[in-house]
């Protein structure tokens, strides 16, 4: 069970007061014992040599003499005189104490302080005089002190006690403060901010809480910032992803009207061509217009069977991808005799999706188009495999390597085969190789 911090210091302090009174009420002992033990010591002294030479002079010869001046004598201070005959009797006592009469300490109040007892005895022709020390009075002052020692330790204990709780709830107060803003910062108020307290320590706590809580609200605010500008760059990813495949859909609709309309139009405007040629005999000029327009022609289809692969690899509606790449690297082998292209295709997936084959295909485009432009190389390498969940594609050129400038804005085919990837949950990293060269790793996760 935990007890508050206020508590336990009225606690202490209650403590230290019962000490103290425990402490004080040892002394009064002590001094009450010196003091009784001093009482009766006089007084047994004052009676001894007071009887002791009037029974010199008059006990020996006349008793009733001794007994008259005893009469008339009374009680000496805390003593009790007897007088008895000589068979044992008892002639005379000393009357009571009128002092505090009916009145007497607890015995285990006397037992403390009461010093050990006092008896002489003086024997005589007439009988025996006996003088006992009587402490009960000197006790009784002893007790009644301690009493009021005891009245006056609980009301300084309750007085102090209300007192110091008064005092110890008003200094911990800032504390309760501190409390409450952290159970505030714990049920999610970080706008919580404590005040500049009087008390070095509490202020200094102060000071640290608003610092913490000013910290974790700018990090909150840094937190929801990041995810507002995730969340925009996920949609704009998404957006991207839709206005690529768009893209690519009208790409591959302009590849085909290209493939089977416009070429099967370029084609048969050729053929006419040469069959008008065939036929124009002497007539020089409608030969001369027939050649041109069959040349023109061979130059329309060659420039569109180039640009048919541009908008749309036509090799992926019919192969797979690592036929596809294959065909592709083919191609690219006939059109750059002098450079070595090393192609190395591990086991894939049987059936990928459109988007990655497109992402993969295009990816491979622009890494070995730009090798083959600005790296100067005579071999590059293209490694297509899987790896764990990933479908890895790496190409390495042995050329010149990045420039330095390389990551400045306006390298967008760089970042055209980062985001193709991105959009997936992949991504492409582009790097010096070892041994000189550039070599560019895209990974897809196909989870």
């Amino acid at each position: 069970m935990r007890t508050s911090l206020r508590l336990q210091i009225n606690l202490l302090i209650a403590a230290l007061v019962a000490v103290f009174v425990c402490a004080v009420f040892a002394f009064q002992v002590i001094d009450t014992r010196a003091s009784v033990r001093e009482e009766i010591e006089a007084s047994d002294t004052v009676a001894s040599q007071l009887l002791s030479n009037f029974i010199l002079i008059y006990g020996e010869k006349n008793r009733p003499i001794l007994v008259d001046f005893l009469i008339h004598l009374g009680r000496v201070r805390a003593t009790e005189i007897s007088l008895h005959d000589p068979a044992g009797g008892e002639i005379y006592h000393s009357p009571p104490s009128t002092y505090k009469a009916g009145r007497d300490a607890p015995d285990w109040y006397a037992a403390l302080v009461a010093p050990k007892p006092i008896r002489q005895e003086f024997h005589f022709i007439a009988g025996d005089l006996v003088i006992e020390a009587n402490a009960s009075r000197a006790i009784l002052d002893g007790w009644d002190d301690a009493v009021h020692l005891f009245q006056f330790g609980i009301v300084a204990i309750l007085v102090g006690n209300v007192l110091v709780f008064w005092l110890v709830r008003r200094a911990t107060r800032p504390f309760q403060d501190i409390a409450d803003g952290l159970r505030n910062m714990e049920h999610g108020a970080f706008h919580t901010r404590l005040p500049d307290f009087k008390v070095a320590e509490a202020a200094a706590i102060a000071q640290a809480f608003n610092r913490m809580a000013q910290s974790i609200e700018d990090n909150l605010d840094a937190r929801r910032q990041a995810l507002e500008a995730n969340a925009r760059l996920e949609q704009s990813r998404e957006l991207a992803l839709t206005i690529q495949n768009r893209v690519e859909e009208e790409r591959r609709h302009i590849a085909r009207e290209l493939h089977d309309e416009t070429g099967q139009s370029v084609t048969a405007i050729r053929s006419l061509a040469m069959s008008l040629t065939r036929r124009a005999n002497d007539d020089e000029e409608t030969l001369r217009t027939a050649h041109l327009i069959a040349d023109t022609a061979a130059k329309l289809y060659s420039a569109m069977h180039d640009l048919i692969p541009r908008l749309r690899p036509l090799s992926l509606e019919t192969l797979e991808l690592a036929d596809a790449v294959e065909a592709q690297v083919a191609e690219w082998q006939l059109q750059h005799p002098q450079v070595e292209f090393m192609l190395g295709v591990g086991t894939l997936p049987e059936k990928l999706g459109d988007s990655y084959m497109l992402a993969m295909h295009r990816i491979l485009q622009e890494a070995t188009v730009n090798a083959l432009r600005h790296a100067g190389t005579r071999r590059i390498r293209i490694d297509l495999r899987m790896q764990a969940d990933n479908l890895l594609l790496q190409i390495r050129d042995y050329g010149s390597g990045l420039s330095v400038d390389w990551q400045k804005p306006g390298h967008f085919g760089i970042r055209g085969m980062r985001e193709r990837a991105r959009t997936l949950g992949g991504d492409v990293s582009v790097d010096n190789a070892e041994g000189g060269g550039v070599r560019v790793i895209a990974t897809l996760p196909l989870n």
